[in-house]
């Protein structure tokens, strides 16, 4: 049996700094907390490999002593604790004092710092946790840190970092969050001479958020704010138009601190309720203020979990000034009509009157594929393959016999006289359907038909979604994509498939790289060409609710639905049609009992 011992002091600077130093993105964390606490202006972010190589954040904050500078580097140290007390009211990011060191311990670090009324500054460089030189440097006011080679003496540790544009997404998205919480500090962000990132100081949120996130998605966000027994929520959440299809647009702040909260996370879905489609998150980026004595953010060593006081009636607070919100910003307000009309004549009802026929309100255009116009008189037979799978209002019986088609109900339901009674058809369902199999189809060709687009378009993608994008790259040049690298994290899109219809191709490839992060597309190829099928059949101009057809348009999609592998429900799993038989009818009539 081993005896018990103590560890030596480089062993257990690597344990802590296995848990604080998780990637880089970490490292770059920690070292722009530091500059905040510093009172920093401007922070400056430099990245190689991203971060693997180089790391150095510089700042124009308070800096630190020269006789200081060696002891921020020894464990527990801190300039923000001095009693245990101080632990209920922490207003600062820095208080853990593990930082520093557990950097310096698994890689080689430079540190520079002079303060404002100092001679000279003073210049540090530690290997693994060991100082190995101490000079004094001209002075320049705040702290450069400098991090290279990490985790080179613990390879464990560094073959499992991801790939180079993985772990630059990561980092910008901490440097994102940070610009959010800090509008009034200038941010940069720079690899390999590239700017991911410039944000110029501004005193509006929504400025910073256009700088961050661009001005697409800044148009298209809503101001909230609200108050309850000391707290304040403030922020910014998006219209229904730029949901999401996961959670990753969704920030929480606590104090400018930014939190993982699935609970915020879940309220803020709850004050969206009914505005939105299953499956779709709305962005929202959320600053709550509360008294630092309600809030425990000493629960995990990267603080982006805490714990608060009353959580449940803060959650509900939430969800009410969201929902009031989108309220208030849905409002329709009409003009009064000055224009002078004739009355509407009124129809008796024991006059006989012609049916109008239904004209369609716009184009139903339908591809090559399309069957000819049926205009044999007959009814039109449905073939078997609609008795593969019955639906709840179905009973086993013999093949379905549409006689003949009656109209529109409410101009979202086709109604057909059917050899058994009546069917209602969804007409959105059952066009999403038809061209789904036509997509997947083309799709499953050994060599599908590629349209060249007369306007090339730019997909641009977060840095941590390329790894994911250019995974899929040869499946998707393979169902009929033309695409090329454009830039670290930019592909051009040139061609795409022939079915894919007029919706912009680099909306359709960011929803599906969107559903790929969340794990809703995993496994084979198969399951990939039918979620894309999915969502270009979904977003392509299909027939909808409210849309008029006539007879033809009407007949013409029941006999391509009843072509279909599947007729029975949407690519969304929702039915296409419900049957009554005659009986049910007359049950409901009282004919029979």
């Amino acid at each position: 049996m081993n005896k018990i011992h103590i560890l030596s002091e480089s062993v257990a600077n690597k344990i802590a700094a296995g848990e604080v130093i998780e990637r880089p993105a970490s490292i770059v964390k920690e070292l722009v907390e530091n500059s905040l606490d510093a009172g920093a202006s401007r922070i400056e972010i430099e990245i190689r490999n991203g971060g693997k190589s180089l790391i150095r954040v510089s700042d124009n904050g308070a800096g630190i002593d020269a006789a200081e500078l060696e002891t921020a580097f020894l464990r527990h140290a801190t300039s923000k604790l001095h009693e245990a007390d101080d632990l209920n009211s922490i207003q600062s990011f820095g208080f853990r004092g593990e930082a520093l060191p557990s950097i310096a311990a698994v890689s080689r670090c430079r540190a520079v710092s002079a303060t404002t009324d100092s001679d000279s500054g003073k210049e540090l460089l530690i290997h693994g946790g060991a100082v190995i030189e101490s000079n004094q440097c001209a002075p320049r006011q705040g702290t450069t840190i400098e991090v290279s080679d990490l985790f080179f003496n613990t390879p464990a540790r560094r073959k499992f970092l991801r790939a180079d544009a993985t772990e630059t997404g990561h980092i910008l998205e901490i440097v994102t969050n940070m610009a959010l919480a800090y509008p009034k500090v200038h941010f940069s962000l720079h690899s390999a001479k590239r700017t991911l990132l410039n944000a110029q100081a501004s005193d509006s949120l929504m400025e910073r958020a256009a700088a961050v996130l661009g001005e697409d998605v800044a148009q298209h966000l809503l101001e909230i704010k609200g108050t309850m027994d000391g707290v304040s929520i403030t922020g910014l959440i998006g219209k229904a138009s730029i949901a999401r299809a996961n959670r990753n647009g969704q920030r929480f702040f606590i104090n400018r601190r930014w939190i993982k909260s699935i609970g915020f996370s879940y309220a803020v879905q709850e004050g969206y309720y009914g505005r939105l489609m299953h499956g779709q998150y709305p962005v929202a980026i959320l600053f709550i203020e509360i008294d630092p004595e309600r809030v425990d953010v000493n629960v995990h060593p990267t603080k982006q979990q805490v714990r608060i006081s009353q959580e449940s009636a803060l959650k509900a607070l939430l969800m009410d000034i969201i929902a009031k919100r989108l309220a208030d910003s849905s409002q329709v307000h009409i003009q009064p009509d000055t224009e002078d009309h004739p009355p509407e004549a009124e129809t008796p009802f024991d006059k006989p009157q012609a049916w109008p026929t239904p004209q369609p309100t716009r184009s139903f255009v339908l591809s090559d594929a399309t069957p000819a116009y049926n205009t044999d008189p007959r009814p039109l037979p449905i073939p078997p393959a609609f008795k593969e799978e019955q639906t709840r209002f179905e009973a086993a019986s013999e093949d379905i016999e549409i006689r003949r088609v009656l109209g529109q109900l409410h101009k979202t339901y086709i109604v057909a006289e059917s050899s058994e009674g009546l069917l209602l058809v969804d007409q959105h369902a059952a066009h999403e359907r038809v061209m789904f199999e036509s997509l997947q189809h083309n799709m499953e060709q050994d060599a599908p038909e590629t349209q060249a687009l007369l306007l090339d378009e730019v997909l641009e993608l977060h840095p941590n979604q390329l790894e994911l994008f250019e995974k899929s790259l040869p499946w998707l040049s393979q169902i009929g994509f033309d695409l090329e690298n454009f830039g670290e994290s930019s592909y051009v899109i040139r061609g795409i498939p022939a079915l894919f219809g007029d919706e912009s191709p680099a909306q359709i490839l960011k929803r599906y790289i969107e559903e790929k992060e969340t794990g809703a597309i995993k496994g084979s190829i198969e399951k990939h060409t039918d979620e894309l099928a999915a969502l270009i059949a979904c977003k392509r101009k299909s027939v909808k609710a409210q849309d008029n057809l006539n007879l033809e348009a009407m007949q013409v999609l029941l006999q391509r639905l009843t072509k279909c592998k599947n007729p029975h429900h949407c690519p969304h799993g929702r039915p296409t049609w419900v049957k009554y038989t005659l009986y049910e009818l007359e049950r409901q009539f009282k004919r029979v009992v």
